[in-house]
């Protein structure tokens, strides 16, 4: 069952590529993206191993649900609410980028509203489902997605235009220390770690997540080829012309033989799956944060038939998209994800301070001295 944990790893990692995160860190190359995926490794693993830890504290609990312990409501809404904001925010420039990338690349001719009505609407289907659909859902868009990934990671290997030279020469800028952004960027590859603050609710209570050691080792594999494959095939200097990286690097690439000849239109397949596996999440995590806001709200995992509310609330969501995608352009797009990078690493970091605060005084809480002290004290009175 931890499988489904590790769905969530690898899809936000492959999902850099949709939120500018290779073009940040091409854009420093020569000072500081390479000690910053470096660094990247070491924070995003200790982020996501000690967060799966605290969370064993927890079982069968969303992060409401342990807010509600520790906290009065007022205090809970907040920080449900703010939750929601920064993953709607992710949400918002995720669907903007879909629908850009869409339309330059895929149907020139076609209005680029057009593709954002498309996955909107699709996400507000899917993200008003329930938590085990949500899981569910994951499983099957991810099976999707992988043989692809796996058909354009061999395509790019196998390459006769690969430069291993100008891979080379970039991976020896290793000595400058990464920025605030950068840190930010290569740490977005271990985000998919977040989805226990709602799926921790569907794991047992005896329920261990296995193979940690493969965090690093994933991270870091996502890390180095979304930014080293697009250097080999462009050129050290070359690849800083581009703003949708990966997709000018799947169209550099072609088959030889078969029915289909550009490789990008099997990246922009791959692309569409990953964008509704993205927003799926990001609507259904919103919505539960903010029914989970209300003090009476009770968790319910599995919901048939989906009630109205959920409807309601995932299509303000898909508003909100329809309304940035009227005052966002390239530049501003830009500006806005690195932001948002900013503000989602610092609030992660907030967040894994909080929740060890909380599994350490749950673990004393449930301690057997803790039991017999108040049960003594109750017997004394």
């Amino acid at each position: 069952m931890y499988r489904y944990f590790y769905y969530h790893v690898f899809y936000i990692g492959m999902m850099n590529v949709m939120l500018f995160v290779p073009h940040i860190l091409i854009k420093h190359r020569f000072d500081g993206a390479v000690s910053g995926i470096l660094a990247g490794i070491v924070i995003g693993t200790v982020l996501t191993v000690g967060t799966v830890y605290c969370y064993r504290q927890f079982p069968e609990l969303g992060l409401p649900e342990i807010l509600k312990r520790y906290f009065p409501d007022w205090i809970v809404a907040a920080l449900l609410y703010l939750s929601c904001l920064l993953w709607l925010a992710g949400g918002v420039l995720g669907s903007y980028t879909f629908a850009q990338t869409m339309g330059l690349f895929f149907n020139p001719d076609m209005n680029h509203y057009q593709f954002l009505l498309l996955i909107i609407v699709s996400s507000v289907f899917a993200g008003s489902r329930s938590t085990r659909t949500i899981q569910f859902a994951n499983e099957i868009l991810f099976w999707l997605c992988m043989p692809l990934l796996l058909f354009i990671l061999f395509k790019a290997f196998s390459s006769p235009y690969l430069s291993w030279d100008a891979i080379r020469i970039v991976a020896g800028y290793v000595a400058g220390p990464p920025s605030l952004t950068l840190l930010a960027a290569s740490t977005f590859f271990y985000t998919g770690y977040l989805n226990l603050t709602l799926f921790n609710r569907l794991y047992p209570a005896k329920f261990r997540i296995k193979r940690l050691w493969s965090i690093p080792l994933l991270g870091a594999f996502l890390g180095f080829v979304s930014f080293f494959i697009p250097i080999g095939l462009h050129g050290t200097m070359g690849v800083e012309q581009y703003i949708y990286l990966w997709s000018v690097t799947a169209d550099s690439m072609s088959l030889k033989y078969g029915f289909i000849q550009r490789i990008l239109f099997i990246f922009l397949i791959m692309f569409t799956l990953l964008s509704l596996m993205f927003m799926m999440n990001v609507f259904h995590a919103c919505m539960e944060y903010i029914k989970a806001s209300h003090p009476r709200h009770k968790p319910q995992p599995e919901q048939l038939p989906v009630p109205k509310t959920n409807w309601i609330v995932c299509s303000f969501f898909g508003a909100a998209c329809f309304l940035f995608s009227l005052w966002a352009n390239e530049g501003r797009s830009q500006w806005a994800t690195e932001l948002w990078l900013i503000v989602r690493f610092l609030f992660e970091l907030g967040s894994f301070v909080l929740i060890i605060v909380l599994a350490l005084l749950e673990k004393r809480r449930s301690s057997p001295s803790s039991r017999s002290t108040t049960s003594s004290a109750s017997s004394g009175q």
